[in-house]
């Protein structure tokens, strides 16, 4: 499904002017045709899912000192 500039934005809770840099700086894939920009889903997600920080947990507990 491709997605055109305003549903990126309005999908992200963004402004269309912060949609426009993000397809500038090559951090979304575009599709142009003609004059229009539009961008697929399935980029979108990949997007979202580069951006996603997940919080680092410990995994081993540290030694204790006594």
């Amino acid at each position: 499904m491709l997605l055109t500039i305003k549903e990126v934005a309005a999908i992200l809770k963004i402004s269309k002017s912060l949609a426009y840099a993000l397809v500038a700086r090559g951090a979304l894939p575009r599709y142009e045709i003609g004059n229009c920009i539009r961008i697929h889903r399935s980029d979108l997600d990949a997007y979202l899912q580069q951006q996603r920080k997940v919080p680092i947990t410990e995994t081993t507990p540290l030694p204790r000192h006594s």
